[in-house]
Parts: C-alpha cells; sequence; structure tokens
C-alpha cells in the first residue's frame, strides 16, 4: 500500500544526464507521481536529457515526454545518439514539451560557458516562459555535434560534460532528503556520509552501459520506461513505508540500501567539476567555433 501523500517542502531532485538511458527516467518519474506532488520538491537539479525529462514532469507533461522517447526510434534499427544529435529531432522535441504551465520549483539546469571556462548552474524556475526554449536546447547542445545557443549574451553547451548528476546545487539548499536518479558503474557515495544518508540514489546500470546510452532501439526504449517505473516504485515502497515524513525510518532504510551495494566510489562534486572543465577545455577549445 502506498504511503499517504503529505505536503513536504524540504525533499529535493536530481537527474543526471544519460543520453539513451534517460528512458529510465521517464518510468521512475512516473512512480515517483505516485508518492510525491510538485509542490513537495523545493529543489530540483538536472542535467542534459534528464533537464528535459524533468521539465516534462514539472509542467504535467509525462504523457508527452513518453510519446518522445517513443517516438525517438519508431523502426527495429539501431539508431546511434550521433544521428540525433547531428538532426533536429531533440530541438523539434523541445517545442513539442513547452508548456504554458508556471514552474514554481526552484529548478538548476548546468550549462557550460567554454569561452569564459565557466559552470553555470541556471535556475529556469526563474525564467520567464517565454525564454525556457532557449535554455532547453542550451542543456541538450553538446559541444562538437551541436552549435552554441545564445541566452543573454553568452553563449552554452550541455553542462552534463563537467557535472553529470548536478548535486552541487542543491547543497545549500536545507532538505531533509533527496531523490538522486543516475547511470553508472559506480554506486556513489555523494560528497561525504552525512549528505549521503539523506539520499535516496536510483543507479540504472547493467553491463552494456556506454551502448545502452549510445544506442536508442525500440524494445530498449518500452524496456527501460517500463524498469525505471518498477525498481523506483520498489525503491520508494521501502523508504517510505512509514510515510513521507517520518525521516528516521527513511534515513535507516537509505543506510540499508547503501549497505548493499557493492563497487562504491566517493564522487566529490568540486573536484569532478575542475577535472572535467580541464579535459573539455583541453578537447574542445580549439575544435568548437562559439559565436
Amino acid at each position: 500500500m502506498n504511503p499517504i501523500r503529505i505536503e513536504m517542502s524540504n525533499v529535493g531532485l536530481v537527474l543526471s544526464g544519460g543520453m539513451a538511458k534517460g528512458a529510465y527516467q521517464v518510468g521512475a518519474l512516473r512512480a515517483i507521481n505516485e508518492y510525491f506532488k510538485l509542490s513537495d520538491f523545493s529543489v530540483i537539479s538536472s542535467a542534459s536529457v534528464g533537464a528535459l525529462n524533468t521539465y516534462a514532469y514539472l509542467t504535467n507533461g509525462l504523457d508527452k515526454v513518453t510519446d518522445l522517447w517513443n517516438a525517438i526510434n519508431s523502426s527495429n534499427y539501431r539508431k546511434w545518439i550521433t544521428t540525433i544529435l547531428k538532426g533536429c529531432f531533440l530541438q523539434d522535441a523541445i517545442k513539442s514539451l513547452l508548456s504554458d504551465v508556471e514552474i514554481s520549483n526552484t529548478f538548476y539546469i548546468p550549462l557550460m560557458n567554454l569561452r569564459k571556462r565557466k559552470l553555470l548552474y541556471a535556475d529556469i524556475g526563474k525564467v520567464p516562459n517565454g525564454s525556457i526554449e532557449s535554455y532547453l536546447r542550451a542543456s541538450v547542445a553538446m559541444p562538437a555535434y551541436n552549435p552554441p545557443v545564445r541566452i543573454n549574451g553568452e553563449s552554452y553547451f550541455d553542462g552534463a560534460v563537467i557535472d553529470n548528476i548536478p548535486i552541487y546545487p542543491t547543497l545549500k539548499h536545507n532538505i531533509d532528503y533527496m531523490i538522486c536518479i543516475y547511470f553508472d558503474n559506480f554506486n556513489y557515495t555523494f560528497e561525504n556520509n552525512y549528505l549521503n544518508n539523506k539520499i535516496i540514489a536510483m543507479n540504472f546500470t547493467d553491463n552494456k552501459i556506454v551502448s545502452s546510452s549510445i544506442c536508442f532501439k525500440r524494445e530498449s526504449i518500452r524496456y527501460m520506461i517500463d524498469e525505471g517505473y518498477r525498481k523506483a516504485k520498489r525503491i520508494l515502497d521501502y523508504v517510505l513505508a512509514n510515510g513521507m515524513e517520518d525521516t528516521t525510518t527513511i534515513y535507516a532504510r537509505i543506510e540499508d540500501l547503501n549497505a548493499l551495494n557493492n563497487n562504491r566510489s566517493l564522487r566529490l562534486t568540486g573536484d569532478v567539476v575542475v577535472n572535467n572543465m580541464n579535459k573539455i577545455t583541453k578537447k574542445f577549445m580549439r575544435k568548437t567555433e562559439i559565436n
């Protein structure tokens, strides 16, 4: 039986980038929607395709984004991420997701300014509806494949190449706990054990993590959406069994789940951002034309 829906004000939500694996997030968001209202999330931070999924969720567009994912590949043939990035599919998809619904949540997306070698966590919860499209387009503008997107006189790319699991901007918010959906071969300890024991981690990984990320297949997309729902629901049923305000139980059950995960790795956001920025700068600064 699902826990009673209670008004919350200090819950966080983080969705990573993941290219084709972002389909898992659509199913997970459907499960989350059975436990939480949009107003329960005081702070949200999402990268790349996770930003598109989150925007759809916050504007009551889960049906639209589900249709979008199912439409990515209507044939049985593989469709590679390079084909998607070089084409206009994502830009057209963003137009189909746009909504008149106002976002009242704090909603960060990481954007990379290559010229200034800086990462901006833009709060599009403060952006007028008429300007949101540019921010979403920038959130999936991949260097070397797409031109940058101009926002307020600056050029921006997808910030997921610097910080793919954008927990950092949520750290200044006094959250009770957070749901974090990501894709990696490692089950991370985020920042420190104190913070990590407040994070309900949903790590969708498999033995084909690279090929699953860069190749869109019709049957795989459908599987990922369904599995995203099933896994998220199992985790939420367990962690929230005593309700969404019983943080003592929630923390204890998060700790139990963390203890079951092997192959753990410490992830410090500051180190990740600095190291990735240095790598990206060296790789793309000479190759990418910035208007």
